[in-house]
């Protein structure tokens, strides 16, 4: 209270690196598929969506989504946009590339999730959670939103970086 005598101070937390150190942290000492997170961070409309993923050599999924800064345990739309867009694109590039064949079918959403561990975030004006403790979103345009947003920076990903996305993708197949 500055008119009391006291000083007025401010705090703010930031973690260095953000989400994409948290990523690093989630796949300490485990052989990641390639060296550095994926990162995409853009803003539509009044919605930011942020993720960073990085495979491993492992076969369990572990991502972790937050709306608001509020773990979404239960997951919800933003969740559901990522993986489907997520499994579209490594479908897509497998594909074209001819990593998979005609003949063979597309990688699964368990396939593509394998050794995966991400963090996804989504701010909004309005949060629409299922259920009190608000470990589940239900806003219906965010799982437009961040498919979208997925696919584009994935597809750019993949063109971008063939060395990795083959490694990625023959890691899926098997």
């Amino acid at each position: 209270h500055q008119e009391q005598g006291f000083p007025q101070w401010r705090q703010s937390y930031e973690f260095e690196g953000g989400i994409s150190s948290f990523v690093e942290q989630l796949n300490q000492g485990k052989d990641t598929l390639h060296p550095q997170p994926l990162y995409v961070q853009k803003t539509v409309e009044n919605t930011i969506i942020e993720a960073a993923f990085q495979y491993n050599s492992g076969f369990s999924e572990n991502t972790l989504s937050f709306a608001n800064c509020i773990n979404t345990t239960d997951g919800g739309t933003h969740l559901t946009g990522f993986r489907s867009a997520l499994t579209r694109a490594l479908n897509d590039y497998a594909r074209k590339q001819k990593f998979l064949k005609d003949d063979q079918a597309n990688l699964s959403g368990e396939d593509s999730r394998e050794g995966l561990n991400a963090v996804l975030s989504v701010k909004l004006i309005d949060p629409q959670f299922e259920g009190q403790t608000k470990t589940k979103l239900g806003n219906s345009e965010i799982k437009g939103i961040v498919d979208t947003i997925m696919s584009e920076c994935l597809s750019d990903f993949f063109a971008e970086n063939p060395t990795d996305s083959q490694i990625i993708i023959s890691k899926c197949i098997q």
